[in-house]
């Protein structure tokens, strides 16, 4: 970690860390670069936040069984191993204290959460879907990074 502020901190700013959600490396590379950058200027922890999705889509009247939910969680902890091992390999990382949290649940929503809890001093996300692939996105899984704008707790980097 740094020793301090390289830049004079507006005495509102929250003390916690910069929030970034993160996938995988190759896509969320501008989004991680912004994070660190405020952290270096601000003196603070960077927090990724993996947030797993369900590989097993969960329906009404449908019970996995147990092979089924070990498999899933097997390949889930073999997809944040492969992230863990990328993020420490990562250059962008380098001389910045950061921590990798990795949840289970819908992005923004637990974004917001860990946002909150540790009284982030920016939130960092990417903005990665344009045209048709945007409005199908939306539809499906609505806008990870509207939703976490628009929860007015804290300041936001969206990052194209």
């Amino acid at each position: 970690m740094t020793d301090g502020p390289k830049v004079p901190l507006s005495p509102d700013m929250r003390s916690g860390p910069m929030i970034v959600g993160v996938d995988d490396l190759p896509n969320c590379g501008r989004p991680l670069r912004a994070a660190v950058f405020l952290a270096r200027a601000a003196g603070r922890q960077v927090v990724l936040v993996h947030v797993r999705k369900r590989a097993l889509p969960m329906v009404e009247g449908y019970v996995p069984i147990p092979e089924e939910l070990e498999s899933g969680e097997r390949a889930e902890k073999a997809v944040e191993q492969q992230l863990q091992a990328d993020l420490a390999a990562s250059p962008d990382l380098v001389g910045v204290d950061w921590e990798l949290v990795s949840v289970s649940g819908e992005a923004a929503t637990e974004l917001i959460r860990i946002a909150d809890e540790r009284d982030a001093a920016c939130v960092v996300v990417g903005k990665r879907h344009r045209g048709f692939a945007e409005v199908i996105h939306r539809i499906t899984e609505g806008s990870v990074s509207r939703a976490v704008v628009s929860a007015h707790k804290f300041p936001v980097l969206v990052v194209p």
